[in-house]
């Protein structure tokens, strides 16, 4: 076993409490890139089991935190157990992470069975009517899918306003009451916060399935990539990290792209690979290269964060799947729409554990726009 890991399982039965809280913060970094049958994850999973029980409320809450990236079965007792800790804090803690671990699961299951089906479905207008059929028919069903989405987020918004609203003045005035417990106040407020998480997925979504008009014209890549750069370092997401992006792009590489489009998909990568980073951020910067190949340019945004695993690479680019406690499983689907849907493009995922990340995007030098 790796010095470093030790170091951590040690961390983890310090009889110091603020040494095991900060150790179970590293632990929850190593979960969310492991794998069920990692041993280092299960001695891991072990440990946070125990400290389920731990006397500090503070420690009990990091570790309900931490089974939000752990979607090992082992660990539903102990989460179980923290849905009924006599501390509020805690409990409101095990039950986002049961929520978070429930969705993630359903949304990879169900995704994967709605994709595989709607393939088939293209796969046999394709063999009867040509690949012209097959993106006709695909066209379409976006359309009618994004007009739904459209009714749909406008009518849950509409329910929601109001109810944030409530939530805000009955967390007000709850706190005007002297005599009334805190918890009440804290519960008015986790209200609230459950309301804006919802507006956020619901925000990400309708951005998802806008269809803006696209104007296509021969742009530079490199300053495309800069535009993407300077917005990814400008996020608050990115800002506590301060990862550097190296690029090295000539500046003859030109691409027929939608700039917009393009720009915002890239920023999406650029800063998932900045929170692939820890906090602290990392000497070695992202790296944006690019070459030509035939009647295509190829570009590599490569990371050295904490890589993931096989089962989250492959989910990574599912809609609604994501590992980050606030993230809300948009932003890498999007950008594959844009560079794939919109440009005819391709994207591709290479990924290690504990090495870093690579995205690879081949985007074609020039196309006709499609009418």
């Amino acid at each position: 076993m790796a010095t470093e890991d030790a170091d951590l399982l040690a961390a983890l039965e310090s009889p110091d409490w603020t040494v095991a809280l900060e150790a179970v913060a590293r632990a929850e970094s190593e979960l969310r890139n492991s794998i069920v049958g990692d041993p280092l994850a299960e001695l891991v999973i072990g440990i946070l089991s125990r400290l389920a029980s731990h006397p500090k409320w503070e420690v009990r809450r990091a570790v309900a935190n931490a089974a939000t990236h752990a979607p090992h079965a082992t660990f539903e007792e102990a989460l179980t157990k923290l849905a009924r800790d006599d501390n509020q804090r805690v409990r409101q803690a095990a039950e986002h992470a049961a929520l978070r671990r429930r969705d993630s699961r359903n949304a990879s299951s169900l995704g994967k069975q709605h994709e595989e089906r709607i393939n088939a479905t293209l796969d046999t207008i394709q063999s009867r009517f040509g690949m012209a059929g097959r993106e006709a028919v695909k066209r379409a069903a976006e359309q009618m899918a994004n007009t739904h989405a459209r009714e749909l987020y406008h009518e849950v918004i509409r329910l929601l306003t109001p109810l944030a609203a409530s939530a805000e003045r009955l967390r007000d005035a709850l706190l005007e009451q002297p005599n009334l417990p805190v918890a009440l106040a804290e519960e008015a407020d986790g209200i609230g916060r459950r309301v804006h998480r919802i507006r956020t997925t619901l925000d990400a979504m309708r951005v998802y399935n806008q269809q803006p008009t696209l104007t296509f014209q021969s742009e530079s890549l490199k300053e495309i990539v800069q535009e993407a750069a300077n917005v990814a370092q400008e996020s608050d997401r990115n800002e506590s990290r301060g990862v550097s992006i190296a690029i090295h792009i000539p500046s003859s590489a030109v691409v027929e792209v939608s700039r917009t489009r393009l720009v915002q998909a890239l920023t999406n990568i650029l800063v998932n690979a900045a929170e692939a980073y820890p906090d602290d951020a990392a000497a070695r910067p992202i790296e944006v290269t690019a070459s030509a190949e035939e009647r295509l340019i190829r570009m590599t945004i490569r990371d050295s964060g904490c890589g993931m695993s096989e089962e989250n690479q492959r989910d990574a680019l599912t809609l609604f799947s994501t590992s980050k406690a606030t993230g809300t499983g948009f932003g890498l689907p999007l950008a594959v729409k844009i560079v794939e849907s919109e440009h005819g493009g391709r994207l591709r995922l290479e990924s290690a554990k504990g090495l870093g990340t690579s995205v690879n995007i081949w985007l074609p030098t020039y196309r006709e726009v499609r009418r």
